[in-house]
């Protein structure tokens, strides 16, 4: 049996979250025009608020046997109604959505239909992004909140979504510890007039959990830089840094800590043969706040200079992570060169201060759990923000020419995998 989530968190007032009414989306016109489906919709209406959120212990001055009773009756008519008329979506969207609501009474026999329901309308109408929502809240709000906030995320780039879309899609991203989706989700929400103060409560407290990070300060690397395992990758992220990068399980990872704004990441990703045995290639990346007033041509300029880059031409074909990159290749007998001479790269490109620092680095992640346990109460941790304004990175492949062709696949592979924070 599905248990519940105890959301218990720094944002206290998430289970009280303002939420517009779900059922307000279903087109009554479509479903079938009998008395009884149509009085269970009407009757559903003005209780829904108290089904929103599954509540330890009942909060509303209405007796929760009530709701949960007229919550039953509707449930059973609509299920009735459905089984007569199968081809009906709208019939079948309000009552999975229903049974959902339901399931957020403690009626633990709702969730399969909920699931059922919308699950099956999500793949047999793919455009009505109805369905993903209810389905994406009906997880969040059991024990599948990765789940449920994977099926909000798409969602978050269609077309118009109304002020309730945005007030689900906050409250899950706040439980899955995306804050940055949460904030544009409440701001989304007041823009089509939500102007509660629940919300507001909760878009402040989301402002005070956020720290903007000093260019000045120097900050472990293991504060500002989490790895995740992605397939048989390991994916490191950096808030404060603005990027992230995959790296195979084989690779050799050494970051820096992250001081006077910037972050310093050397990656050896194995050994090959060369001419004389084996050797190793190194990928660098350097991401920095500018200098005062410095462009991003005049940063080109300082990191070109480097005399290990003599000669350095420019070159097309390199993955660029952001829309523009200067890239370079270098060939020169001056290093390695009884390994056929030194044979580098360099990608240099800037990243501009996105309206929402973290949106495109936040993943999904479940809440603290024992073994064995459903997610517990927790606290919300602060976290730091990106570095403000543009960020300039120099990304160099340093190789020797035996191992040239392995190591940029290598690069390659890197620069594809970037993700950058960014407008």
């Amino acid at each position: 049996m599905t248990s519940k989530h105890i959301f218990v968190c720094a944002i206290a007032l998430l289970l009280a979250a303002p939420s517009l009414a779900q059922l307000r989306e279903i087109d009554a016109a479509k479903l079938p025009q009998d008395a009884a489906v149509q009085h269970a919709y009407k009757d559903l209406l003005p209780i829904e608020q108290y089904a929103q959120n599954w509540s330890q212990k009942w909060p509303y001055q209405i007796p929760q046997d009530q709701v949960v009773a007229r919550f039953t009756l509707a449930l059973a008519t609509f299920q009735a109604a459905q089984k007569a008329d199968p081809g009906n979506t709208e019939l079948a969207l309000c009552t999975g959505l229903v049974a959902h609501l339901a399931y957020n009474l403690d009626l633990q026999t709702a969730y399969e239909p909920a699931m059922t329901l919308l699950g099956g309308l999500v793949k047999t109408n793919p455009t009505d992004y109805r369905a993903a929502w209810f389905l994406g809240m009906h997880k969040c709000q059991s024990n599948d909140s990765i789940g449920g906030m994977k099926d909000l995320l798409p969602l978050e780039s269609g077309g118009d979504r109304p002020a309730a879309f945005w007030l689900d899609d906050a409250t899950c991203a706040t439980v899955t510890f995306m804050p940055a989706h949460a904030l544009r989700a409440y701001d989304k929400a007041i823009a089509l007039g939500d102007h509660s103060p629940s919300t507001a409560a909760l878009v402040e407290r989301l402002h005070n959990q956020s720290k903007q990070s000093s260019a000045t300060a120097t900050y472990p690397s293991h504060d500002v830089w989490r790895a995740e395992k992605e397939g048989a990758s390991v994916r490191f992220t950096s808030q404060v840094c603005g990027e992230s990068f995959l790296s195979d399980g084989d690779w050799h990872i050494d970051i820096s800590d992250v001081a006077k704004g910037s972050c310093v990441v050397q990656v050896t990703p194995g050994s090959y043969p060369t001419r004389l045995g084996r050797s190793s290639p190194t990928l660098l990346l350097f991401t920095q706040t500018p200098r005062p007033s410095e462009t991003l041509d005049a940063f080109r300029q300082r990191l070109m200079s480097n005399p290990s880059y003599a000669g350095a031409r420019p070159i097309a074909g390199l993955p660029c992570p952001v829309t523009s990159c200067f890239a370079y290749e270098i060939v020169t007998d001056k290093m390695y060169g009884k390994e056929g001479g030194a044979h580098l790269l360099a990608v240099i490109f800037a990243s501009d201060q996105p309206a929402y620092p973290g949106l495109r680095l936040e993943r999904p992640e479940a809440l603290p759990t024992k073994p064995g346990e459903a997610p517990q109460f927790f606290a919300a941790n602060d976290r730091l923000l990106r570095f403000d304004g543009p960020l300039y990175t120099f990304a160099a492949l340093d190789a020797n020419a035996d191992i040239y062709q392995r190591s940029r696949a290598d690069f390659e592979a890197l620069l594809k995998s970037m993700v950058i924070d960014s407008k």
